[in-house]
């Protein structure tokens, strides 16, 4: 890929993903504007980049506050002119049965999850160059589609990003701006903390990295709307 002049945004940043992608898209000339609620790993991605001398700007924002967003965009514009790219990478699951959770955990994994996917694309649609043939890449899951009583509320989020993506790319073609959404399957990344989960069956993040590069290396008049990968290991043990 050329991204040379191509800019992005990238929310989560500091964590598996973003800090995985991060790299590879500054090698190959991307400018980055790299969002978290971190500001010690967000640090530690800046120095990890310096040797590849890209057009950086790092930006602690909270992604379900509104004047947080509209700030970090309003940054970006200022250092690079505008965005052209928006990985809403950014995400959150907690574990619990419907009846124990309490009313804050449902709130905050709505609002990592939705209500941050859709402030980040309605400011990012603000200042899209339609000249520029943007990009918006949704993060939903394979639980936006098969149900977990370990984690109801997680899929149920997912759910509602996948149909909100549905129902943003119909309004983001005015502006030229495709939108992807990609349903990656079970990660090894710290997103699942101390769980007892099977991780040596998970997909790795460069599985998921590969993905994201797949959908950036298609030309503009290509539009992938809907990606639903996972690893097969655990596709095979699945009942």
């Amino acid at each position: 890929m050329n991204l040379r002049g191509v800019s992005f945004v990238i929310t989560g940043a500091a964590g598996g993903m973003g800090r995985a992608i991060a790299p590879r898209l500054a090698a190959e000339g991307a400018s980055l504007t790299l969002a978290d609620r971190d500001p010690a790993m967000l640090e530690r991605l800046k120095e990890d980049l310096k040797p590849y001398a890209a057009q950086l700007l790092t930006q602690v924002a909270d992604v379900t506050d509104e004047s947080s967003v509209h700030s970090m965009f309003e940054a970006a514009k200022a250092k690079f002119g505008g965005v052209d790219v928006l990985l809403n990478l950014a995400g959150l699951s907690i574990a619990g049965q419907i009846a124990e959770m309490p009313v804050e955990e449902y709130d905050r994994i709505i609002d990592v999850n939705l209500k941050a996917t859709f402030l980040c694309s309605k400011h990012f649609l603000q200042i899209a160059d339609p000249q520029h043939n943007g990009l918006i890449v949704n993060i939903a899951s394979v639980a936006a589609k098969q149900a977990n009583a370990n984690a109801p509320m997680y899929c149920t989020a997912k759910a509602a990003v996948a149909m909100f993506s549905e129902g943003l790319a119909l309004h983001a073609k005015q502006k030229n701006v495709r939108v992807t959404t990609l349903m990656p399957g079970a990660t090894d990344t710290p997103f699942w903390g101390n769980r007892k989960v099977p991780r040596e069956k998970f997909m790795q993040v460069d599985d998921v990295i590969a993905a994201i590069q797949f959908v950036l290396s298609l030309p503009p008049h290509v539009v992938v709307h809907e990606l639903v990968f996972e690893s097969f290991e655990f596709f095979k043990h699945k009942s």
